[in-house]
């Protein structure tokens, strides 16, 4: 690892960055944020183009309420 990468994730770990899921595999997301993209534990059913938020190393899905559709 460069000197940069290990940058990169002193600092992912220590705050909380929203991004989308660009690749998964093994148990390991990669995520594009407004910071680059960065590597984190996937959690649960991560797929590509899902909204996630990285906390602590570990890649979280957002859940925004756009699965409550209510018809009048």
């Amino acid at each position: 690892m460069s000197l940069l990468d290990d940058l990169q994730a002193i600092l992912i770990r220590e705050t909380q960055v929203s991004g989308r899921v660009v690749f998964v595999g093994d148990g390991v997301a990669r995520v594009a944020t407004s910071r680059g993209v960065v590597e984190a534990a996937a959690s649960g059913d991560l797929g590509v183009g899902d909204l996630v938020a990285v906390r602590e190393g570990m890649a979280v899905r957002m859940n925004r309420g756009l699965g409550r559709v209510f018809y009048v």
